[in-house]
């Protein structure tokens, strides 16, 4: 959770019509840097955690899984 949370902000969107918006998921590059500076080393098990989580909370902001 705190390595999700270290890089929450880091998603990337596609514009949509009539002003909307989609997150389509986590930008990796800004996702490696944010890791870094927070001191959080990336591991195999830790990265599948932190895509489980991204696609859960992609799919929440998008209203998918209603």
């Amino acid at each position: 959770m705190e390595a999700f949370l270290a890089v929450s902000t880091q998603w990337r969107w596609l514009a949509g019509g009539l002003g909307g918006a989609v997150r389509t998921g986590l930008d990796y590059a800004g996702v490696v840097a944010g890791l870094a500076l927070a001191g959080i080393e990336m591991t195999p098990e830790l990265w599948a955690d932190v895509q489980t989580m991204e696609i859960a909370a992609r799919d929440a902001a998008n209203g998918e899984g209603r």
